[in-house]
């Protein structure tokens, strides 16, 4: 939210963004106006801002009744407040109480927001990938006449190919990368940067890498399965390696300078904002064909698909690329400039202000605004 807020103000939009909170201040952070405050507060920024358009991310129920402006409202849909997390791998199969609170919380959450969509009635609704627009639409029984499909952008003047040297500014502690053995980077290092829970997929990497000697993968992240990956990558004698910390976004790219190629062998992904980042960086991507990711990586072209759940296919695929210098060089080049043409901020600006346009010109009539029936 914050990288579009500056794509605006970039591009000369007075920009305000207001977050729900208890407590009432307003702040200036990186030339962006930030208000944070109850919804009553809302309405009173809403009546001095006079807006042109309304941009609603993560929208609640609360937030329906409060949106009194009568400019439009775009409401971004980018993933799991639209989605059944029992049936899109939010849960490991042993938290099974989880489970069982998302089987009664999540209809009653996915009615709410199909109640908050009906009720604040937006002008559009913006996807970030047609995956994501169809299990929007399939769970909430709504189908929007304008919709659109916009992924989130990725800042591709930060996040470009760059030549990784010895005495790259590298953003991890040394002594991190002492312990995990990550030398000068080479084409044949794996990155992963994923949270450590079920829907990422991690545990399917750890397998495929068990005592895989021509390559090693880095993981870089945090979540509730740090130590049940841990222990199995022991089990398996993987060549992977944990880094557990906090990494400067813009800090990242000299992360991806290091490694060769990026894995992403996710359960669930609506588009994978990591996995875009690391492509802007000119790495290969190795996935899993689910989610929305076949809509950003294609085989062969930028990347390599292997089945979900798959960890033999995810380790033919990364012998595959360490092996076949031609297609490694083809996957990078084509990585880079994929990125370059779908995620840059000048391209996601172009098209969300044409959405913006668009519904300053339309009068707000929902005539054709549908229940999905069929």
């Amino acid at each position: 939210m914050h990288s579009r807020a500056k794509i605006y103000r970039k591009f000369n939009h007075r920009v305000e963004v207001f977050v729900p909170r208890t407590d009432k201040f307003t702040y200036e952070f990186e030339g962006i106006t930030v208000s944070q405050g109850p919804y009553s507060f809302l309405e009173e920024i809403l009546h001095e801002f006079d807006p042109d358009v309304v941009a609603i991310h993560a929208p609640t129920l609360s937030m329906a009744r409060h949106i009194s402006s009568r400019a439009p409202t775009v409401i971004w849909i980018h993933g799991s407040e639209a989605l059944f997390s029992v049936f899109h791998n939010y849960y490991s199969p042993w938290e099974l109480k989880e489970k069982a609170k998302g089987l009664v919380w999540d209809p009653l959450r996915l009615i709410a927001f199909g109640h908050f969509i009906r009720r604040s009635k937006p002008t559009a609704i913006v996807y970030v990938s047609n995956w994501m627009k169809r299990m929007a639409e399939l769970y909430t029984l709504i189908r929007h006449p304008l919709s659109f499909v916009i992924p989130n952008p990725v800042d591709t003047d930060l996040f470009q190919p760059l030549k990784a040297t010895e005495d790259a500014c590298v953003p991890v502690h040394a002594q991190e990368l002492k312990r995990a053995s990550v030398p000068v980077p080479v084409r044949v290092h794996g990155l992963s940067v994923r949270s450590l829970g079920w829907k990422y997929g991690i545990d399917i990497a750890v397998k495929a890498y068990s005592r895989f000697r021509d390559t090693d993968l880095t993981i870089l992240g945090t979540g509730p399965l740090r130590q049940y990956l841990s222990f199995l990558a022991a089990k398996y004698q993987s060549n992977v390696h944990f880094l557990h910390q906090s990494i400067e976004h813009d800090r990242m790219p000299r992360v991806y300078s290091r490694f060769g190629y990026f894995v992403a062998p996710s359960r669930t992904e609506a588009q994978g904002l990591a996995m875009c980042e690391a492509m802007a960086c000119g790495l290969p991507i190795i996935a899993a064909s689910t989610g929305g990711i076949p809509e950003f990586v294609k085989n062969g072209v930028n990347g390599l698909l292997v089945q979900p759940e798959n960890p033999l296919q995810l380790r033919m695929a990364i012998e595959r690329l360490i092996s076949d210098d031609s297609l490694y060089d083809s996957l990078s080049e084509n990585s880079a400039r994929f990125a370059k043409e779908n995620f840059s901020h000048e391209r996601v600006y172009d098209r969300e202000y044409g959405v913006f346009k668009l519904c300053a010109q339309s009068p707000r009539s929902w005539s054709s605004f549908s229940t999905i029936t069929e």
